[in-house]
């Protein structure tokens, strides 16, 4: 009988064990992306991408062109740190809910002014390797939604940097182990912009900050100073 409740305990101490294991490991990989104050980022909301390193970083993500070639559009960096960029909107819809994932499957799209020069969609994508540049750039004109397998190059994940608040965009092939995976830097081209591009080494840290509030802090200042 001692035998028995004693095997009995360690039984239901190595369940309780498993089960917090488990569950902290699920709450990991479940773990939401936070905007600058801290908010959880949700689909379908826009937001700024902007840098998180100030003074010398540049601003925040927007639609550019290749010289000789306007079409598809590409993401650059805006130059100044003042100058947010366009905003963009998130979608999972492999994994469903409001809110954006660490580590899951995103898309990204520009939803903010542009001309009708391309009549291509906004979404990103990778763009063919560039042989001259020696970088895989990331460009516009992805098909919108779709299973996370199909289209491949429509597909990103936003990782934590290290800091808070403060991630990387990373790529992976579908169905592809870890090791295949790659971060996302920027880049300078040949005509001189910063653009975003598969890295060798560790990505390019950014913050989220949602488009509304960022508005009303600019609108509030402008008030301010024409008082």
């Amino acid at each position: 009988m001692k035998t028995t409740t004693a095997s009995l305990f360690l039984l239901f101490i190595f369940s309780i064990t498993q089960s917090s294991f488990l569950f902290g490991v699920s709450n990991a990989a479940d773990d939401a992306v936070l905007d600058r104050d801290g908010d959880e980022v949700l689909t379908g909301v826009r937001y700024y991408v902007v840098s998180a390193i100030w003074g010398a970083g540049g601003g925040g993500l927007a639609i550019g062109r290749e010289s000789g070639r306007p079409c598809p559009e590409i993401v650059v960096q805006r130059l100044s740190d003042t100058d947010y960029g366009i905003p963009v909107v998130f979608s999972n819809p492999k994994h469903g809910g409001d809110v954006v994932r660490l580590s899951s499957d995103v898309q990204v799209k520009f939803d903010g002014p542009r001309d009708r020069l391309c009549l291509t969609s906004t979404v990103w994508k990778l763009q063919h390797y560039d042989e001259s540049a020696g970088k895989t750039w990331v460009e516009l004109g992805g098909a919108e939604g779709g299973h996370v397998c199909g289209p491949l190059k429509n597909w990103f994940k936003i990782e934590k940097s290290g800091m808070d608040r403060v991630y990387k965009f990373k790529y992976c092939p579908c169905g592809s182990p870890k090791p295949l995976c790659k971060e996302i830097e920027k880049a300078q081209d040949t005509d001189g912009q910063m653009r975003l591009a598969l890295a060798d080494g560790p990505g390019y840290p950014w913050v989220f900050v949602r488009a509304d509030k960022a508005n009303e802090a600019s609108s509030r200042i402008r008030q301010v100073v024409q008082a």
